[in-house]
């Protein structure tokens, strides 16, 4: 996306009780051009996803206090809807498949290479750009494109056929 000619910098929420994990996160994904908040818990990553836009939220399963799953089961009881891949270092289908179930975009296993997460992201990035632009398009058709009033030559002179949008 660009604002005013300048490419917007998109915003990714990265949730991991491990620390060193984290700010691993913050560095890659800084690098590849994405600014990036970094919280240790997914309570206070609730509270930040209220308060803000995130393009993206990497989200760590089992943490203490509250476990990524609580954490989804959380975002859809406020009706919040950020992009979520799931993260975990003890992979399991189930896992993964109760995650999708419960709202998440994606689910990643640790540890991962480097691209194999940011083509993840950016698949889930650009789906989020899609939606956004598909509800910009349908509020401008909610809103009318004002009246548009046509003939067309395709009826006879006694049954013209018009039309009106409003």
């Amino acid at each position: 996306e660009s604002i005013g000619g300048k490419k917007k910098m998109l915003e990714v929420l990265v949730i991991d009780d491990e620390r060193s994990f984290g700010e691993m996160l913050r560095t890659l994904l800084s690098k590849e051009g994405y600014s990036v908040t970094y919280l240790n818990s997914a309570s206070s990553a609730l509270d930040h996803i209220a308060g803000g836009h995130f393009d993206a939220v990497l989200c760590d399963i089992r943490m203490p206090a509250m476990s990524g799953t609580d954490f989804l089961k959380q975002l859809a009881a406020r009706e919040l809807n950020p992009s979520v891949i799931m993260m975990s270092a003890y992979g399991c289908l189930d896992t993964a498949i109760e995650c999708m179930k419960l709202g998440a975009e994606d689910y990643i296993s640790k540890p991962f290479k480097p691209d194999e997460l940011l083509l993840k992201l950016h698949k889930v990035v650009e789906r989020e750009g899609l939606r956004s632009e598909n509800e910009r398009l349908r509020h401008q058709l909610r809103r009318g494109m004002g009246t548009i009033i046509g003939k067309s030559d395709v009826g006879t002179v006694s049954n013209p056929i018009y039309w009106e949008w409003r």
